[in-house]
């Protein structure tokens, strides 16, 4: 199965903005004090991890939009939220019922311009954590570093994570090998490298859905 890198539009004359990082905010206003804690522990100091738990929360995310953004079908969001990878309207999102989607939770959400104005309803935050470090083949996953200025790219290869995180200076994954431990079913995953990876199946839904705010990139082989 051939996979694509998944990436939120930065294009300004797409998203409206000129930030090129984000399309609304989290209204912390919309909180008291007890619920926003709530969310700095479960979703904003949490830790970046593998671990299969997903916050079980009681409340809606209350998204304020930017003044001159445009709403896409995924949407962009500051602060970060660890694992809360984007906002998605409910009709795009329900396209990932017909495919092998990681483990994922979507939760409630309202973007508004103000708290009585323009309330939309219709979106989620999108919520997945990692799959862990087993199931990264070392052996067959290719590395680089260089490639600017007077420095040649050169390629590299690591043993495991730790050997990795040893190497003085700055890579990015080329080839992404995972082992056979990875289920090679699914049409959406995220992996420790390499960020989001949808399959051409669900790539080519989404583009034919119309739906907006996303790019496809051939950044990383990814090879089972």
């Amino acid at each position: 199965m051939k996979y694509y890198n998944f990436e939120l539009e930065s294009e300004p004359k797409i998203i409206g903005v000129r930030n090129g990082i984000y399309q609304v905010e989290l209204d912390r206003k919309a909180y008291d004090k007890e619920t926003y804690k709530q969310i700095e522990l479960s979703f904003i100091r949490n830790k970046f991890t593998a671990e299969q738990i997903i916050p079980d929360v009681n409340f809606n995310f209350y998204f304020k939009k930017l003044k001159s953004a445009k709403k896409t079908s995924f949407m962009s969001f500051t602060p970060y939220l660890k694992h809360g990878h984007f906002l998605v309207q409910k009709n795009t999102l329900g396209l990932f019922k017909n495919f092998n989607v990681q483990k994922y939770k979507a939760y409630e959400s309202v973007i508004y311009d103000s708290p009585n104005e323009n309330l939309d309803n219709n979106y989620q935050l999108f919520y997945c954590v990692l799959k862990d470090w087993e199931v990264i083949d070392f052996e067959n996953t290719v590395f680089t570093s260089g490639g600017f200025g007077n420095n040649p790219k050169i390629e590299h290869k690591f043993s495991n994570e730790n050997d990795m995180r040893n190497f003085n200076g700055i890579t990015s994954v080329k080839t992404l090998a995972l082992t056979k431990s990875f289920d090679n079913t699914l049409d959406f995953f995220h992996t420790r490298l390499g960020g989001l990876f949808v399959s051409e199946r669900l790539k080519t839904a989404l583009e034919e859905s119309s739906a907006t705010g996303m790019v496809f990139r051939e950044k990383i082989e990814v090879i089972i």
